[in-house]
């Protein structure tokens, strides 16, 4: 079965399926020519499981641990369901401060203060969202395996902390350079050192950069 008439029985896009090829979660045979795969029917029902599985927000390590049976789902589930528990306390750690900051009119001059309130509220036990799980997305979403290429790579794609060196780079290249051109620039624009155009097309690109992070940050797979 080809790859079109696989996406529209599971309801995942394309580029979702062969993501989970790429990560080795399904590995579909190919024709002679090996030009096309051909989807048997338990690729079909991998996929599916993928799919159920994604929706409990479970990574793909998770995922494939349970496939290549390393893990029972049973324990996996009660895994999932405890790291969903501590992800619910750490919104509503976010919810308490977001509305501690809106009912005291929060000002960015008070930005010690309530860094200082939410340190003692961490050592009362409420939780908060730390940096990581973002980094783990951004590597995700950004397919950095596709970019790096295997096999040279490999042991660095498939090494979390490396993905996440590999996501703050990402992050470095995207957003922290183009705003420090576009400052840059400002700079020299208002001292008459360089032409308008210049600080335009930082701007342009900035905006552009900018927006490239935004879509791979906010990307969700389609289910």
């Amino acid at each position: 079965m080809r790859i079109g008439e696989v996406s529209n029985i599971v309801g995942l896009d394309v580029s979702s399926i062969r993501f989970y090829e790429r990560k080795g979660l399904i590995n579909p045979d190919r024709g002679e020519d090996n030009k096309y795969r051909d989807y048997s029917l338990e690729d079909i029902e991998c996929l599916k499981q993928i799919v159920l599985l994604r929706k409990l927000d479970m990574s793909i390590e998770d995922i494939k641990s349970i496939l290549v049976n390393e893990n029972s789902i049973e324990n996996m589930l009660y895994v999932q369901m405890k790291k969903l528990q501590q992800d619910r306390q750490r919104i509503d750690g976010s919810i308490m401060l977001c509305k501690k900051m809106i009912d005291e009119n929060f000002d960015l001059k008070d930005t010690d203060a309530y860094i200082s309130y939410v340190s003692e509220a961490e050592k009362e036990g409420v939780h908060f969202p730390d940096i990581m799980p973002v980094l783990d997305r951004i590597s995700e979403n950004s397919r950095l395996e596709y970019f790096i290429g295997y096999p040279f790579f490999i042991k660095i794609v498939n090494n979390k902390f490396y993905r996440r060196l590999l996501a703050i780079g990402l992050f470095g290249i995207l957003v922290i350079f183009p705003i420090s051109e576009v400052i840059f620039y400002s700079i020299r624009y208002k001292n008459g050192i360089v032409g308008f155009h210049y600080l335009l097309s930082w701007i342009v690109y900035a905006m552009f950069s900018i927006s490239c992070f935004a879509g791979i940050l906010l990307k969700k797979e389609k289910k």
